[in-house]
Parts: structure tokens; C-alpha cells; sequence
């Protein structure tokens, strides 16, 4: 079964996942949406049972064997800590996956909610309320009291951070436009000038909380309402880290980019850096709930430095380096003013380091 996609699988073929599941009665819905898992998952399939309505997916397979061991123990976890996470189906054995072929296979409760975008009047509430809720998250992991579950040290920040400037070098070396090549050379030299010294900053400081993260916390992996976020979505990254990285993914998402329902693209969300409103917003909402230890609001601007490469390559950047062909000539002008934005960033963070841990607490 691991040959076709969901919306290729025949009948057959599901009705065996769904009586795995013990289910017998079901209606298919068809695809469940845009894709929100990480890049390579398999699509999800909307389903229907007794009138309730659930999402069926190949299982995003980690890093490591026991991961999804340790995310199905901590989301039940934070579960009962009240965190909004759709619940699984148990199969009769009370297992949370079946197998098919080569593949596994999760049935998940479908959250309810809207998906976060930038455009909505409530986006700046919901900027709010995702800082609340990382907090609430990061609350609870630290009681969590199951095992400890790292991520070998190459998956690490630093360690990705370089494999990514390592591919920024590549793609400016076969880069037939000099104006890219150009700028994409300046990008990765702005950033390795910053990051040793945050990376040294981020380790002097001692005793920085530690526990198990979401690990992908982002507006598509959210969904939220009136009351704030109703759902908390794709915990295959979870694993035990540094809160305060987490922090800054999370403040870099939710100001810096656009989330837009009717793109395929997440853009820059200001000319430069971040949008100061929604920073305040979501370090406040975030402090008032989980503020800061002693020192670490002062290594914030540390910690977000490694962020952007990441998240502007997987993002703005995503374009130059994950189309099959060469960058449509009549785009030149849009990709140069994303990379001017991308190159800008390392600056700018300099001049903001000491408002950044002002705004936390």
C-alpha cells in the first residue's frame, strides 16, 4: 500500500485500514484539505463515523525508532493538561496506529476551528493567543514525567542552521542569474558573521529551562476561534529542547511572515524584520503566563538567530531552492526583494537584541 497516495488508494485497500481500525461503517469525504504535515507526508483523508468527522493519515515516521512512542505518550499527556490536541482512534487493541504494508496509519479527531491568516481582523488577537498557548504548552511539558527523548546533535539548531547555509553556497555556485548568486553569497556571509557569537551567547547561560517542545509551532498547525486556539495539530517534531528556542520560532512565525489562505507562498510580512506589534503581542501574551528565568530574556535576540535561515529557506527563500527549474526571469525583481529582506535580517536583529528581551520581561 506504500505505492499510491491516499486519493489513488481503491476502496478495497482503505475499508482494510478502516477495519484495522475496527471501524465499519465510514464515509470518505475525500482529501482533507492543504497539506499542513511536514514536507513528504503522505495526504490526509477526510472521513466520516457516527456523524463525528476524522482525519485519516500516514504516520510521519522520525528521526529516531521510539518517537512515535514518546509523541503518543506526550500528547496524551498534554492532553490531560487541558491542551487542545485532536484525539486518536484506539484500535479494538487500544493501539493508535495500524500498519499496512509499509505503511502506518493514524485516525485523527478533525479540530475544529478556523486556520490562522494574516488578513483576518482577529489576527492580531490570534497572535496573542498563540504566545498564550505556547506557553500553556511549555507549562505542562515541564511536569512531563516521561523519558527523555533528544533528537541526535546534527538536528539540532546549530547543526541545521549550516547544512542550510551549506545549500544557500551550493545554490549560488549553479545559480545562472549573477543578481541571485550575488545575493545569496551576501546572505550566507551575514549570517555566519552572527551566528558564533549567539551560539556561545545561548550556552553561557546556565540552568535555561529544558523539557520536551511542539517542535513545529506555526499558524498552519494551529486552529483557532473566539475563544483562542481550539486546536494544536502535527507534533512529529516534538523532542526535548531549550524553551527559549522554541520562543523564538515561534515569535519569528507569527511576526515576521505572512499567512495567507489563497497562497502558496509564506511572505515577508514587513520590509524589515519583524512586525513590532504582533512581537509584543505574542512575548507578552507569552511572559504573562511563563516569563523568563534570570538572563534568559537577554539571550532572546540569540536565540532567534538561527531561526530565519531555517525558516526563510522552508518559507520566503523556498522558491530558489526547492523548484526543479531555474527562477522565471519575469520574477527576478520579487526574488531579489525577498533576498534583500532575507540579507537584512542579521542587522537588524543586532539593533533590536535588547528590545526583544524588554518585550518578554
Amino acid at each position: 500500500m506504500d505505492e499510491h497516495t491516499l486519493e489513488e488508494k481503491d476502496l478495497h485497500d482503505l475499508n482494510e485500514v478502516m477495519q484495522a481500525f475496527g471501524v465499519s461503517e465510514w464515509k470518505n469525504l475525500g482529501l482533507a484539505g492543504p497539506p499542513e504535515s511536514p514536507p513528504g507526508d503522505g495526504q490526509s483523508l477526510l472521513v466520516e463515523i457516527q456523524g463525528e468527522r476524522y482525519v485519516l493519515k500516514e504516520r510521519v515516521e522520525g528521526l529516531i525508532e521510539e518517537e512515535s512512542n514518546h509523541r503518543y505518550a506526550f500528547r496524551s499527556f498534554l492532553q490531560q493538561a487541558g491542551i487542545p490536541i485532536p484525539s486518536l482512534w484506539l484500535t479494538p487493541q487500544g493501539e493508535p496506529a495500524v500498519v499496512a504494508g509499509d505503511d502506518y496509519f493514524e485516525l485523527e479527531q478533525e479540530a475544529e476551528g478556523e486556520r490562522f491568516s494574516t488578513a483576518s481582523p482577529r489576527s492580531l488577537e490570534w497572535v496573542g493567543a498563540a504566545g498564550a498557548m505556547l506557553a500553556r504548552i511549555h507549562q505542562a511539558s515541564s511536569r512531563y514525567p516521561g523519558p527523555v527523548h533528544r533528537w541526535p546533535s546534527e538536528a539540532h539548531a546549530g547543526g541545521v542552521v549550516q547544512g542550510y547555509l551549506n545549500l544557500a553556497r551550493s545554490r549560488a555556485e549553479e545559480s545562472e542569474i549573477a543578481a541571485v548568486a550575488a545575493a545569496l553569497s551576501n546572505w550566507c556571509d551575514a549570517w555566519e558573521a552572527v551566528l558564533p557569537s549567539a551560539m556561545v551567547s545561548i550556552g553561557s547561560v546556565r540552568a535555561l529551562p529544558e523539557f520536551h517542545i511542539h517542535g513545529d509551532y506555526h499558524a498552519l498547525n494551529l486552529r483557532l476561534g473566539s475563544r483562542g486556539v481550539t486546536g494544536v495539530l502535527n507534533w512529529e517534531a516534538s523532542r526535548w529542547e531549550k524553551r527559549i528556542i522554541e520562543l523564538a520560532y515561534g515569535l519569528f512565525y507569527f511576526s515576521a511572515l505572512e499567512w495567507q489562505s489563497n497562497s502558496t507562498m509564506t511572505r515577508p510580512l514587513v520590509k524589515r524584520g519583524l512586525d513590532p506589534e504582533r512581537a509584543q503581542r505574542f512575548l507578552e501574551s507569552y511572559g504573562a503566563i511563563y516569563p523568563p528565568v534570570p538572563r534568559e530574556a537577554s539571550i532572546l535576540g540569540d536565540a532567534l538567530t538561527p531561526v530565519p535561515p531555517i525558516a526563510t529557506i522552508n518559507g520566503p527563500l523556498e522558491d530558489i531552492f526547492f523548484t526543479p527549474h531555474n527562477i522565471d526571469d519575469r520574477l527576478i525583481d520579487d526574488v531579489m526583494e525577498r533576498l534583500a529582506w532575507a540579507t537584512s535580517l542579521p542587522s537588524w536583529l543586532g539593533r533590536v537584541h535588547r528590545s526583544l528581551g524588554e518585550m518578554w520581561g
